[in-house]
C-alpha cells in the first residue's frame, strides 16, 4: 500500500499526471469532463482520483475563473416558516448551481448588520440574496450595499428608493381579494390589523382600502391598528382591545397567518364564536392554518416559488457581470408572485 493510500492527505493533480504518465493539462480536462482526451486515458485518470480520494481545490478555482463560487444570504429569522420555505428554495437552486451560501442573520447581528454586510464583500461573495432586517436599512447600510460590486437580489420586503431586483407576493391584490371575500359575506364593520413598519404591511393595507372603497364602506381609523413588534403578544392585546368594546368589528382582516392565530385567541379567551361572532383571515397559507379550529380563511403565496426565482436571477446577474465586466447596470426587476383566497372556516356570513 502507497503512502498516499495510508495517509489523509489530498491528491494534487501533479501526482495525478506523475501516476498516469500525463500532462497536467490532460488531467484537469479529463477531470473536468472537457473533450480533448481519449476515452482510455479519460478512465485512467477518473480511476486514479477516485483511489486517492482527489478533491478540486475551489480556491484555486475560484482564482482562475474570477468566482469564488459563493453568495451572501441575509435573513431576518430561522424561525420563520414563511421566511425557511424562501430560503429553501434558494438553496435548492444554489446547490444545483454547485454555489455555497454564506448565511448571515440579522436577528444575530443586531447593531453589526454593516459589519456582517462588510464580512461578504470581504469574502468576495459573487452576489447578495436579502431579507432587508426588520426595521428599514439605515443610511450605513445602504452605503454599504452601494460598496458591493455585486449584483443583489431582494425578497420579501422593500425599502423606498431600493434600486436592486425584487421578488415578492402580489399583497395589495391578495388583500383586495380577501377583504372581497368578507364583503360578500355581508360585513361591513371589517378591521385591518397591519404590520406597519415593513413594506408588505403597507401595501396589503393598501389593498384592504382599495377593496373597502370600491363598495363605498366607511373605514375607521380606530380600526386600522398598526403592530410594531412582530413576533410580540401585541397582535392579542390589540385585537383583545377592538373585540371588548361596545362597537366592535364583525371580521379582522390580519397581515398574516401568525397574527390572525393571536386575533383568534382573543376572541376565544372574551368568548366569542369564529365565525358566528367574527370572521377573522390571514395571509401567508403556513402549515398550522390548516390544524386550527376553525380552520383559517387565508391568502396562499409560494415562499419555495419566490427563492427559487430570486437565486435564478441572482445567477443571471452574475453571468452577465461575467461575461461583461463593467457593463452599465440594468433597470432592475419586479416580479410579484400570484396569491390565492384559500377560503376556510374562520369567515362566515355576517350575524344577523
Amino acid at each position: 500500500m502507497s503512502n498516499l493510500d495510508q495517509s489523509n492527505q489530498i491528491i494534487s493533480l501533479d501526482r495525478i499526471s506523475d501516476i498516469c504518465g500525463v500532462s497536467i493539462g490532460t488531467v484537469s480536462k479529463a477531470l473536468s469532463g472537457k473533450p480533448g482526451v481519449r476515452s482510455t486515458t479519460r478512465q485512467r485518470i477518473l480511476s486514479v482520483a477516485e483511489r486517492y480520494r482527489y478533491r478540486p481545490n475551489r480556491l484555486v478555482h475560484a482564482i482562475q475563473k474570477g468566482r469564488s463560487m459563493t453568495v451572501g444570504l441575509t435573513c431576518r429569522n430561522f424561525g420563520d416558516e414563511f421566511g425557511g420555505r424562501i430560503m429553501s428554495g434558494m438553496l435548492d437552486v444554489l446547490f444545483h448551481a454547485k454555489y455555497d451560501p454564506i448565511v448571515i442573520s440579522w436577528e444575530l447581528s443586531v447593531n453589526e448588520g454593516v459589519r456582517a454586510l462588510r464580512s461578504l464583500t470581504e469574502r468576495r461573495v459573487d452576489g447578495i440574496l436579502m431579507f432587508p432586517p426588520a426595521e428599514l436599512p439605515t443610511d450605513p447600510y445602504l452605503e454599504e450595499l452601494r460598496i458591493f460590486n455585486g449584483p443583489i437580489v431582494v425578497v420579501d420586503q422593500m425599502w423606498p428608493g431600493c434600486r436592486y431586483d425584487f421578488y415578492g407576493s402580489q399583497d395589495v391584490e391578495g388583500a383586495d381579494a380577501v377583504t372581497e371575500h368578507l364583503i360578500k359575506l355581508g360585513h361591513r364593520k371589517i378591521a385591518h390589523l397591519q404590520l406597519s413598519n415593513v413594506s408588505t404591511g403597507q401595501s396589503r393595507l393598501e389593498g384592504f382600502q382599495r377593496a373597502m372603497i370600491r363598495h363605498g364602506i366607511a373605514i375607521h381609523a380606530k380600526w386600522l391598528p398598526g403592530v410594531e413588534h412582530y413576533g410580540s403578544d401585541e397582535p392579542y392585546k390589540i385585537a383583545r382591545e377592538l373585540l371588548s368594546s361596545s362597537e366592535r368589528p364583525t371580521a379582522i382582516v390580519a397581515f398574516n397567518d401568525p397574527v390572525a392565530m393571536q386575533v383568534l385567541a382573543a376572541a376565544h379567551d372574551l368568548g366569542l364564536r369564529v365565525p358566528e361572532d367574527l370572521s377573522v383571515t390571514g395571509f401567508g397559507d403556513l402549515d398550522a392554518t390548516r390544524h386550527l379550529r376553525p380552520m383559517l380563511t387565508t391568502v396562499a403565496q409560494n415562499p419555495i416559488a419566490i427563492g427559487r426565482k430570486a437565486a435564478e436571477r441572482l445567477l443571471q446577474r452574475i453571468d452577465a457581470n461575467s461575461a461583461s465586466p463593467g457593463m452599465a447596470a440594468h433597470e432592475p426587476l419586479q416580479e410579484l408572485l400570484p396569491v390565492d383566497v384559500v377560503v376556510r372556516q374562520s369567515t362566515g356570513p355576517v350575524s344577523r
